[in-house]
Order: C-alpha cells, then sequence, then structure tokens
C-alpha cells in the first residue's frame, strides 16, 4: 500500500471535478500526495492508503459509475482509510420552508 490519497469522482456536469481539485489542493497544501481522477480512469487502488470518493447527485441518488466504483473496489476500501462526498442542486434548497 502506498502513501498517497486517491479522490475519484463521478461528475455530468463538470461541478463535482471542481471541487474534487479543491479537496486535492487542501490536502496537497498541508503535505499529502494527492491523485485527483474520474472513477472511470482509476484502474487500481493499490498506490493509496486513503480515498474519497465524490459524487454528483441526480433525483437525490449517486451517479451510477460512481456506485459502480465503490463495488468493483469494495475489498479495498474497506481495508483503507474512506471518505465519501456529493454535490447536487437539491442542498440549496435546505430550509425550513424547502426540506
Amino acid at each position: 500500500m502506498g502513501d498517497r490519497i486517491l479522490i475519484a469522482y463521478a461528475s455530468k456536469c463538470g461541478s463535482t471535478g471542481e471541487v474534487a481539485q479543491a479537496i486535492g489542493q487542501v490536502l496537497c497544501d498541508a503535505g499529502a500526495t494527492v491523485n485527483v481522477r474520474r472513477v472511470q480512469d482509476v484502474k487500481d487502488l493499490g498506490p493509496y492508503r486513503a480515498v474519497m470518493i465524490g459524487s454528483a447527485t441526480q433525483m437525490e441518488a449517486l451517479l451510477p459509475e460512481a456506485i459502480d466504483f465503490a463495488k468493483k473496489h469494495q475489498a479495498v476500501l474497506q481495508r483503507v482509510t474512506t471518505a465519501y462526498f456529493t454535490v447536487g442542486i437539491t442542498m440549496v434548497q435546505d430550509t425550513p420552508e424547502e426540506p
């Protein structure tokens, strides 16, 4: 297992990739070695000590490619530090009037 952190993301319009890049930059600024990749471009999790998976949401669901990625790499994800983030427009409406 390597010493790098992977941020793998699924995006439809690009916003999730921008968020992934921003998170990666913060981690790099803190001294980590980070790779930011689309989920479909990741073949091997062996070099990573931690994985963050990001996905846009559509109709309150993760994108299928993010779910497929997590299922495909489930065994490794159970052994390394794993985190998730989502990006979606519905969170803008999270108010008492618009739950």
